[in-house]
């Protein structure tokens, strides 16, 4: 199985003057032939696609028109993560209008949900040659944004540790898409390692990192890869450091992890554009 994991899509002020001008298609279309050519891919949407709710009191807020989500299965993006620090900007009931979207769409989602049950459990994709399970949640937690028991929101660490548990009877393949680290930082710290190693020794195969904005490095844990953040991915950021980013890609077998690649990508006009060959990470 072909995978592909993508950085933030971040709907703000300057995205929002690109679809003015040149439509919502516009943002995937140079990538989009390399991320139809995978067999599932994830991208990370900070914020919620609703019209719904009003903002919360944080420093920035994002949120995007309901015609992305169609956008997104039409780009090649099957599944985003909602496990981070934006998708509940513009309260629960933004939040829940976003799972509306995203189902109407056909595109699935991870990371956030109606309770924390339903939050914190993976998708699983299934080709009859191998079962992957696919978790997202965030490491950094605005209040009033986690999922409860009878309440909508993100997923945290704590609550998958245990749903990682039980997937690793269920699937060949665990990978873990954790919101953490900190902005602009280069280089993972002591928090992301500690969390990574919980993953590892839990059992889970690949991690594949966002929330710095710009591109994190490539590590091993025993058995356990690991990308500490592949940086942006549809944004209008200012510094050439996080126009910079990566679209890993995967391949997976019931084994584990056969292969891992790692395509530059460029934002241009808030656009990924593909900047060179991809790199081989593994083997």
């Amino acid at each position: 199985m072909r995978l592909a994991f993508a950085g933030d899509i971040i709907f703000g002020k300057g995205i929002q003057q690109v679809v003015r001008l040149r439509g919502m298609p516009f943002l995937f279309e140079a990538v989009t032939p390399a991320l139809r050519a995978c067999d599932w891919v994830v991208a990370n949407m900070e914020g919620c696609i609703a019209m719904v709710g009003t903002p919360m009191d944080k420093e920035y807020t994002f949120r995007a028109p309901p015609e992305l989500a169609a956008t997104l299965r039409w780009a090649g993006i099957p599944m985003v993560s909602l496990g981070n620090n934006h998708s509940v900007d513009f309260g629960v009931e933004a939040l829940q209008e976003t799972f509306h979207h995203l189902r109407r769409a056909g595109v699935w989602w991870a990371g956030a949900g109606y309770d924390a049950q339903d939050a914190s459990t993976p998708v699983y994709l299934d080709d009859g040659r191998v079962r992957v399970a696919i978790f997202c949640f965030t490491a950094v937690v605005p209040r009033g944004f986690p999922a409860g028991a009878k309440r909508a929101g993100v997923a945290t660490l704590e609550m998958l540790m245990p749903r990682i548990r039980e997937a690793r009877q269920q699937a060949d393949v665990l990978i873990a898409i954790p919101h953490w680290g900190d902005e602009g930082k280069t280089q993972p710290n002591a928090k992301q390692q500690r969390i990574a190693r919980r993953l590892a020794q839990a059992g889970v195969d690949l991690i594949v990192g966002h929330h710095p904005h710009v591109v994190q490095g490539y590590a091993r844990m025993g058995k356990t890869h690991i990308l500490y953040s592949v940086g942006n991915f549809v944004h209008t950021p200012r510094s050439a450091p996080s126009r910079r980013a990566l679209l890993l890609q995967a391949e997976v077998g019931r084994e584990g992890i056969r292969s891992l690649a790692a395509v530059p990508l460029w934002l241009e006009n808030g656009q990924p554009r593909i900047a060179g060959e991809a790199l081989s990470l593994y083997p």
